[in-house]
């Protein structure tokens, strides 16, 4: 929802830029969480020769949950600065500033 309010904004700033890229990166690490945690369903546990692996895993996942909220929270910040009315082309300008 993030990346398709940022292609249909008209004004391309420095912070619909950093949005951009923060979104992507956001999407990439989601890719990366989800090819690990399939890592982990796979893993068995119990097996001894395994279990430090599979802790490692799981600390990476945790880390990458957490990297992801940070990076959607600033997303939220950053797009919550951004102004409305450049979501509007010319012609739907026109016609709100008529209104007014």
């Amino acid at each position: 929802m993030q990346l398709r309010t940022l292609i249909l904004q008209k004004q391309h700033d420095r912070t619909w830029i950093a949005s951009l890229i923060l979104v992507c990166l956001s999407i990439l690490m989601h890719f990366g969480l989800a090819f690990i945690l399939y890592i982990l369903a796979k893993g068995d546990i119990r097996n001894p020769q395994k279990q430090m692996k599979l802790e490692r895993y799981n600390k990476i996942a945790l880390f990458i949950i957490v990297t992801v909220s940070i990076i959607n929270v600033v997303i939220n910040i950053l797009m919550l600065t951004t102004n409305p009315k450049s979501f509007l082309d010319e012609r739907s300008l026109e016609l709100l500033q008529q209104k007014i």
